[in-house]
């Protein structure tokens, strides 16, 4: 298995082959710069707690491949922001530092500006 930076570095390379990505809303050093937990909603129906998980990432979609930042990740799925808009129920997958890919289904998909979308997704067991 590669080590934790030569994988950093295959999904640079990969980050750098894939035609659309999405357009951050804020500075990227600022976006990549949160870690730990995120703070606890008292009105949430969240099973799982949530912590940041900042980076670049691959999305395989039908036959194309976009660049996509993620956000968060609990234990039952991940948050990342995307270039076009995901529907509820498509199933994709994601490559992220280390993990193969991951099997996705979409939860929800909101605008938040042009080339910017923020997505949810469970993961979904492999078969």
């Amino acid at each position: 298995m590669l080590d934790l930076s030569h994988e950093r570095d295959v999904i640079d390379e990969l980050w750098d082959l894939v035609e659309v990505k999405v357009q951050l809303p804020s500075d990227e050093a600022e976006f990549l710069a949160k870690t730990g937990p995120l703070p606890r909603c008292p009105e949430t129906k969240r099973r799982f707690h949530r912590f940041h998980f900042r980076g670049k990432a691959i999305l395989y979609r039908r036959d194309e491949r976009l660049g996509v930042f993620t956000r968060d990740v609990s234990r039952e799925g991940i948050g990342f922001l995307a270039p076009t808009q995901l529907l509820p129920k498509e199933r994709v997958m994601l490559r992220v530092v280390g993990t193969s890919r991951l099997i996705l289904e979409i939860a929800r998909c909101r605008r938040i500006t042009q080339g910017c979308y923020q997505c949810g997704a469970r993961f979904v067991p492999a078969d």
